[in-house]
Formats: structure tokens, C-alpha cells, sequence
């Protein structure tokens, strides 16, 4: 506060007397007085509690308060990613990017505890926290090449950087990133779907998918069922193909090479590059089979080994029959055809042995399964077992019309053999005499077995002929077949034949100049003609006298002499005809 103007003291001068009024003398009294008078007064006032001055580090505590809650608010949270290796991995420098835009960085890179692999922490900023969840995925971008392509060529430049997928699920900062990249990101168009099958096969991540040999889509991975006895494969399937899998969609592999041996011989199918080195699968929806609803992600479907079991899937009704073979069935496995004129109506199920006790033999029964859908006239909307009793009945009469099974090979190549089917009336109905599980077909024996019977039975008859004794007949046979073709009676036959021939020869000649008069000359060579078959005849009689009578030769020598006999028959005729009638060479024999 501001003291009284009293008590303000004065400055001392060296040529002043002391301040004291009582010591002064009056002229220093005066003196002092007009001091005082001259000096200026002070004015007293109350000061203000506020000053401006304190303005600036009130406004800068507030600007320092303002940049650390912006700090705060601004700060991402962190995470740790967990790596097999560190490679192209540098802490400070390398960035964490989603399409191509920066949202984090690696702040620290260690080991793990027990030194099989590297935790990554990764500062995210604010704006990436919403892509921290449960299912999203990390990994670090490479140069990379595959059979899918090449990928990651900008790295070479940039040098690597940790690439993120958001996905859903709830809050996380703790993750275990990818080696390899996904195959289809989270926001690519198109439907994911479960395959479900016993084995994995030669399928891999990346495998492609065909519709129609069209790439339609790829496996995204595959996981261990949970029963442990399949396996589940993660299907995608892009965008506009999706649309087309439903409820009776089909899937099947198309690995590689398919080479299979059955009965129906060799086959040999191949498919394109990509899948024959990794692996692929294929799917339609059969026009056959009911339903055509749009499934959603995550429909399971079954995955089968090949386009033509799933034909076969499609019967779901099948009767039973029994078979008895007693030929050998080497060749017939499980799975071979059973055929009616060369259309499959059904397979073998089982092959077995059975001893018949009481006739001590054995015998194979062959179990068969048909697929009564396959014939039309059982093919209805009616209950299975109506359907099954029908097809009963059906079998049951074809069997009483001459429905027969029997084994025939289907390739020579390979040996497969098969069951056919067919109606052989003229083979008698046997059926075994104690009952059966199952109602049994006849069967009779095959092409291979009645050969084989037919050779055994061939083998027994040469066995029983006396080869010997038809040996030494033979012998004798054959020198009395040389003593007659060497007689000179049958050489003189030849040559009279020969000039019979020559003459008749001549005669026809000189009709077709002179028709009309020639009956003398007609006469004439008839008689001759005649003379030259009795003369032949009398050889051929007497060469039968020569010939042994069991002898195949005698049995030709009389059959000519017939023939003989019949001509000598003709020439007469003609020769009466020509005496009576010489005008029907012209005209013809009346009627």
C-alpha cells in the first residue's frame, strides 16, 4: 500500500542542516518549507485483482492440455502379430497397410518363448481399431511364385511390408499371421461353401474349381473334420458362378490323371496343367434331380472321387439277389457291372466260398445289387417297398421266362470279368435247395466255362476212341485208294468220258447251225453218249469191288455212280424225245 506522504524522507544534502525542526535554525525552516512545496504529491488509489499478463500461461497450460487429450485420443492401440520369421521385417521402418494405405507400424520385434517364432508388435493407428477382430489376418508381403502366378514384385523396390484383412468377430490384440497369403480376400464377390470327404487327396490350397472346364473359383484350405474320420474343404466360388450352386449341386475331384481298370476296359482322362499338378474340382447341377433353391455361404455339400458315382448316387432304391457259380469267377471283384444286353442295371456287392456238405463240392455265391429306377417300367412315384415288390414280382417272372446270369469278360486286356444278363429259355430253371437269405438267380456258365467244358469234353471223347485200330484202317484205306486211282479200268473211263464230252460238244455245235434235221446225228451221239456211261459204269462196279465197303472212298464211288445212273436216266428221255417230238428243240416241250 502506499505510505503517507509524511513519512517520505528527504534527500540529505552535504550543505543542509539536519532534518530535526527543533536543531534548525529559521532560515533552514524556510528553506525546508520551500522544498516541500516544490516536490510532487502522490495520489492514492486501490489496486485491480485481475491482470492480463496472467492470460498467457493460463492459455498455454490450456494448449498443452488440448495436444495431450489429442495425443490420447488420437493414439491407436497396440498388438502383437506372431511369425514364423522375421524376414524383410524391420522395427521402425517397416509399415502395416491395407490397399496400399498405411495404418500401423512394426514398433519392436523378439522371439517368442519358446523360440519358435517372432512376436511382431505393431503400433495401429485410431482409425484401424475397428479391423482388430477376432477373424482378421495378417501377413507379410513378399516376392512370391507360384503356379497361380507371381506376386508381391513391388516389395522388391519398397521392401516388405504386413498386410491386413479386416474381419469379424469380436475385439482382439493378439494374432497369429499368415505364411503364405490368402487365396481370395474377404471383400471379393461370390460364395464360400464346405466340401466334406474322406481324404484330402491331391488337393492343396489354391486347387482350382471348374464349372463346365470354365475356372470358376479356388480352395481356400482344408481343416480336419471333427468326427476325425474327414476332412472339410473350404470352397469359394466367384462371382456370377456362385449363383449357380443349389441344394442338388454336385462336386466331384478332377485330380491330375484319372486311370481306372474295370470290366469296361482301360480309360484314361486328363485334365488341364493347373490341375494336374494341384489338384481341382468340378461341379454341375444335374437337370435330374429335384430342387433349385439358392444355397447360402457355408452350405455343406459332399465331395465324390468322380463325375460317375454321382450317377450312380442318384438310385436310392436296389434289390438284392444271390448268384451260384461252380466255374471260376478269377476276374470278378467287387464293383464289377452286373448288365442286361449291355446296359448296366446294377454291381457286385460280395464274392464269397461256400462247401456244400452234402454233395462235398464247393460252390461261389455272388451277391448282386440292381437298381430297379434303371428300368423304365418299375421307374414310378410309388413307395419303396412297392417299388421293391414290383421289381421282385418283374425279376421273379422274367426268371420263369428264361432270365439267366452268367459271367463274361469284359476287357482281354485286363481280365475283368462281369455278370450278364439275359433270357436263355432253353436252359432249365436250377435253383439250391435250402433257403437263402436272399431270393436267387439261375445262373448257367459263360463263354470261358462252356468253353472249357467243351475242350474237357473233347479231350475225354479222343481219349476213348481206339486210335490205334483207326490208325492201321486208315493205312489199309489209303493203299486201296491208291490201287484204284492207279487202275487202268479208271483210266479208260476218263478217256471214253472225255470223248463223250468232246462229241456232245460237237453236237451242240452243229444244232446251233442246223437246228431243224439233225435227230440221225442227234440219235447217234445218245447212243454213244450211252455206250460210254454203261461202260463207266461197269469200271466204277468194278472198282467198288477193289474198294473196302467201309471205306469213305466207297461211300463217294457209289454216290458218282448214282449221278451216273441218274444221267444215263436223261439221256434215254432225251433220245425217246427226240424220235417222236425232233420239233421241240424249236418249240419247247408242250405242257
Amino acid at each position: 500500500m502506499d505510505q503517507p506522504v509524511d513519512n517520505i524522507p528527504l534527500p540529505e544534502r552535504a550543505d543542509r542542516a539536519p532534518a530535526s525542526a527543533e536543531a534548525a535554525s529559521p532560515a533552514q525552516a524556510a528553506r525546508l518549507a520551500t522544498d516541500y512545496e516544490i516536490l510532487p504529491q502522490a495520489i492514492a488509489h486501490t489496486p485491480r485483482r485481475f491482470q492480463l499478463i496472467w492470460l498467457l500461461p493460463l492459455l498455454a497450460i490450456l494448449i498443452g492440455a488440448w495436444l495431450t487429450y489429442k495425443t490420447l485420443a488420437e493414439k491407436g492401440p497396440d498388438i502383437q502379430i506372431e511369425f514364423k520369421t522375421a524376414e524383410g521385417l524391420v522395427a521402425g521402418k517397416t509399415r502395416v497397410k491395407y490397399k496400399a494405405v498405411e495404418v500401423g507400424q512394426v514398433e519392436a520385434i523378439q522371439l517368442n518363448a519358446d523360440l519358435s517364432g517372432v512376436v511382431v508388435t505393431v503400433h495401429m493407428q485410431r482409425a484401424a481399431e475397428p479391423y482388430l477382430r477376432a477373424e482378421s489376418k495378417f501377413w507379410v508381403v513378399r516376392p512370391r511364385l507360384s503356379l497361380r502366378g507371381v506376386s508381391g514384385l513391388d516389395t522388391l523396390v519398397a521392401g516388405a511390408h504386413i498386410e491386413i484383412e479386416p474381419g469379424s468377430g469380436e475385439t482382439r490384440r493378439t494374432f497369429v499371421g499368415l505364411e503364405t497369403p490368402p487365396v481370395v480376400r474377404m471383400d471379393a464377390p461370390g460364395g464360400k461353401y464346405i466340401l466334406q470327404a474322406e481324404a484330402l487327396g491331391s488337393l492343396d490350397t489354391g486347387s482350382p474349381l471348374y464349372y463346365r472346364d470354365i475356372p470358376a473359383g479356388e480352395v481356400l484350405g482344408y481343416t480336419l473334420a471333427p468326427n476325425k474320420k474327414s476332412v472339410y474343404l473350404h470352397l469359394y466360388v466367384r462371382a456370377p458362378y456362385h449363383t449357380l450352386v443349389q441344394e442338388n449341386t454336385r462336386f466331384w475331384r478332377v485330380s491330375g490323371v484319372d486311370l481306372s481298370i474295370s470290366a469296361e476296359g482301360v480309360k484314361v482322362k486328363t485334365e488341364s496343367l493347373q490341375a494336374l499338378l494341384m489338384g481341382g474340382v468340378a461341379f454341375d447341377t444335374p437337370d435330374t434331380l429335384k430342387g433349385s433353391v439358392t444355397v447360402q455361404d457355408g452350405h455343406p455339400f459332399w465331395l465324390y472321387d468322380d463325375k460317375t458315382v454321382i450317377a450312380e448316387q442318384a438310385y436310392t432304391k436296389h434289390i438284392v439277389f444271390i448268384l451260384y457259380f461252380n466255374e471260376s469267377v478269377r476276374g470278378l471283384s467287387v464293383g464289377a457291372p452286373v448288365e442286361f444286353r449291355g446296359i448296366k442295371v446294377g454291381k457286385v456287392t460280395e464274392i464269397g466260398l461256400e462247401y456244400d456238405a452234402q454233395n462235398t463240392t464247393f460252390r461261389i455265391p455272388v451277391l448282386i445289387q440292381m437298381d430297379p429306377e434303371r428300368i423304365d417300367a418299375l421307374h414310378a412315384d410309388q413307395p419303396g417297398e412297392e417299388v421293391d415288390a414290383a421289381a421282385y414280382d418283374l425279376m421273379e417272372a422274367l426268371v420263369q421266362r428264361g432270365l439267366r446270369a452268367q459271367l463274361q469278360i469284359g476287357s482281354y486286356l485286363t481280365g475283368q470279368r462281369f455278370v450278364e444278363l439275359d433270357m436263355h429259355p432253353e436252359i432249365p430253371l436250377k435253383r439250391s435247395i435250402l433257403p437263402g437269405k436272399f431270393p436267387e438267380m439261375p445262373t448257367m456258365s459263360g463263354s470261358i466255362g462252356e468253353m472249357t467244358e467243351s475242350i474237357t469234353q473233347l479231350l475225354k471223347t479222343l481219349q476213348s476212341l481206339p486210335l490205334n485200330e483207326m490208325a492201321t484202317e486208315l493205312h489199309g484205306t489209303l493203299k486201296g485208294a491208291n490201287r484204284t486211282m492207279n487202275a487202268p479200268e479208271l483210266l479208260e473211263a476218263i478217256r471214253s468220258l472225255k470223248g463223250a464230252t468232246a462229241q456232245l460238244e460237237t453236237l451242240l455245235t452243229e444244232l446251233n447251225k442246223q437246228p431243224v434235221p439233225l435227230g440221225a446225228r442227234l440219235n447217234g451221239a445218245a447212243e454213244a453218249a450211252q455206250k460210254t456211261l454203261t461202260q463207266t459204269e461197269k469200271t466204277l462196279a468194278g472198282i467198288e469191288e477193289v474198294i473196302n465197303p467201309e471205306a469213305p472212298l466207297h461211300y463217294n464211288l457209289l454216290e458218282v455212280t448214282r449221278e451216273l445212273s441218274a444221267t444215263s436216266r436223261a439221256i434215254r428221255s432225251f433220245i425217246e424225245m427226240m424220235e417222236t417230238k425232233p420239233e421241240s428243240l424249236l418249240f419247247g416241250k408242250e405242257k
